[in-house]
């Protein structure tokens, strides 16, 4: 499946985890000061400086996973993500119950639509954080764009379960069980999204398309209406209004026909190709006989 807006999600970023630091416990473990001057510049939004001096952190102290996390996250904030998931793949390597090194790495891997190496690392961030309801909605995506549909089905249900007012949620996994050919459910969840947003033509034409593919052309007809009523003029739900509107026309009962006769040369035909039948079945006398 192609990623449209209908399937678009915005992709967060978090703050640099080191921003929380005291200046205390920063100068304790930071020698040569660059990890502070670091997240300095990163907070005045001067990326490439904060990445020098995150370096120089890196450089004096190889061992400590903070640093790595902060380039990773500035590489993030600038669009580097394959810096980024290399700054997160150390982070892992030095510190590897970090579950925001998990989720960070995985929502990175979304972006580049390395849907496998996301569910991977997505599915042990939430191994070691099963709170974690970012990780679970990448996840519940990348199985989405994998066409993975009961598992994409299963984390988006979980997802409703916790936060059962967010109607993209209910929209995605409507989207899905219309893949899953599960209508009944699919029409539940656009109706609740409808519910929330009266005035959104199109989720009612994804119910009316979900609706005719219930072979439910009636309510599928007063759907298009709607969008027409919201977009009017539309030129999609016209087209498919008027073919709801045919599906539902009575159908007219069979013409009868009488048997046409034959005519007299053709019925001549057929008694003389029964005559010669008959003639070659008749056994050949033998001579003596």
């Amino acid at each position: 499946m192609k990623t449209n807006s209908f399937v678009k999600i915005a992709l967060a970023v978090c703050l640099l985890c080191s921003l929380s630091f005291s200046a205390a416990f920063a100068r304790s473990a930071d020698p040569g000061g660059h990890t502070n001057r670091g997240v300095r510049y990163a907070r005045d939004k001067k990326y490439d400086k904060a990445i020098e001096e995150f370096t120089k952190a890196i450089k004096a102290q190889p061992k400590d996973a903070k640093n790595y996390t902060n380039r990773a996250q500035v590489y993030q904030l600038t669009g580097k993500r394959k810096e980024a998931i290399a700054d997160y793949g150390k982070v892992i390597e030095l510190d590897p119950k970090n579950a925001d090194a998990y989720a960070n790495k995985g929502l990175l891997e979304v972006q580049q639509t390395k849907y496998d190496a996301a569910i991977g690392d997505l599915s042990k961030a939430l191994e070691l954080d099963k709170k974690n309801t970012s990780a679970l909605r990448y996840r519940a995506y990348a199985y989405l764009q994998k066409q993975q549909w009961d598992r994409a089905a299963a984390d988006y249900s979980t997802l409703i379960a916790k936060m059962p007012d967010d109607i993209e949620l209910r929209d995605r996994r409507a989207y899905i069980f219309r893949n899953m050919k599960r209508y009944d459910l699919a029409i539940y969840d656009l109706t609740k999204v409808i519910d929330k947003r009266p005035n959104d033509a199109e989720a009612y034409r994804r119910r009316a398309y979900t609706y005719r593919l219930a072979k439910q052309f009636d309510k599928a007809a007063d759907d298009f209406r709607k969008v027409l009523e919201l977009k009017p003029g539309d030129p999609d739900a016209t087209a498919r209004l008027k073919y709801a509107e045919f599906k539902l026309r009575p159908t007219p009962p069979p013409i009868p026909t009488k048997p046409i006769p034959a005519s007299a040369g053709e019925e001549a035909a057929r008694r003389a190709d029964a005559e010669r039948a008959k003639a070659r079945a008749r056994p050949t006398p033998t001579p003596g006989g």
